[in-house]
């Protein structure tokens, strides 16, 4: 099986220790030839527009975390690239057409990935949860409630999560939080964005 990957280094990492079975090619994608494959991959859908729109007669995975696919081609699948989400065993992904579904899930299956199919929305489920957890802690901390460190231990002792808040910004990056919150904002007022939390993006 070969699959064409459009991707910065640090998430070709991932992709490579796939080949380590034997059945899996993995090319890096040069920029210019889109070459025949069983699967595309494009982690940089949302930094740099969509690479692979030639491609229709197999998957396109596609890193979008907050545009939906109601514009995008039947063979293209989002999914989450974010840093630390890429990594997990476990994706979740949209797409609602069976066939591609089908597919997509025996491909994955290859390389040790746990598909979970999830409503069409920005964020999908896991980014939501940690966006609007991300989105309390900066309220928190600028009425001065806590500090960053004892935010941080009290999210991973009390909901026994891996990351404090803190740390899961500064793996994803805040911009990437602002832009999904806003986002789920035009779906639900309810998710107003933490006045500290927008001044310490736009100064990054």
């Amino acid at each position: 099986m070969t699959i064409l990957v459009n991707a910065n280094e640090q998430q070709m990492q991932f992709f490579l220790q796939k080949t380590i079975s034997g059945t899996i090619q993995i090319v890096q994608y040069n920029g210019v030839d889109i070459i025949t494959a069983d699967a595309y991959f494009d982690c940089l859908y949302e930094e740099n527009g969509a690479a692979f729109t030639t491609v229709t007669n197999a998957p396109v995975f596609v890193n979008a975390v907050i545009a939906t696919t109601q514009n995008m081609p039947k063979n293209f699948i989002r999914f989450n690239g974010w840093p630390y989400f890429l990594e997990r065993h476990v994706w979740e992904l949209t797409n609602i057409h069976s066939d591609i579904q089908k597919t997509a899930e025996a491909l994955l299956q290859q390389m040790a990935i746990k598909p979970i199919w999830c409503a069409d929305i920005p964020g999908f489920m896991a980014a939501r949860s940690i966006a609007a957890i991300i989105n309390e802690a900066y309220f928190a901390l600028g009425e001065s409630v806590s500090t960053v460190e004892d935010i941080n231990t009290a999210m991973r002792l009390g909901t026994n999560y891996p990351l404090g808040p803190f740390e899961w910004v500064n793996i994803i990056g805040q911009k990437r939080i602002v832009q999904l919150l806003h986002a789920m904002q035009q779906q639900n007022q309810q998710y107003q964005i933490a006045p500290l939390l927008l001044t310490s993006s736009a100064n990054k």
